[in-house]
């Protein structure tokens, strides 16, 4: 039952990161400025929508890696917390939430 639960929470987060490489997409379209830009949050409470706003630096270094997604200070991830900053927490996938997050990795090719 617990594999289930884990499978879900990173099927929930991949939704996440999915929805902000589409934000990503058009604020490079837009030709937007590198600054702030707010992006979802990426824990796994499907209910979430607080923003988290990163720098194009921020979002590309946490991207890089599949099995990393950030978050809202204080919100929920199955992950262990890798780095922790003022406005945003990046958790890092373990076990078979890694597995789904390099699965569902947009950026795979």
């Amino acid at each position: 039952m617990e594999t289930q639960e884990e499978v879900r929470k990173a099927h929930n987060e991949a939704l996440f990161r999915d929805a902000n490489e589409s934000v990503r997409a058009v604020q490079e379209d837009l030709g937007m400025p590198d600054g702030l830009m707010p992006f979802l949050c990426e824990c796994n409470d499907p209910q979430c929508r607080t923003i988290v706003r990163l720098t194009t630096v921020e979002y590309e270094e946490i991207r890089a890696e599949p099995t990393r997604f950030f978050l809202a200070p204080g919100h929920p991830s199955a992950g262990k917390v890798v780095a922790e900053h003022s406005n945003y927490t990046v958790a890092d996938k373990t076990g078979i939430g890694a597995e789904v997050a390099v699965e569902t990795d947009p950026r795979k090719e």
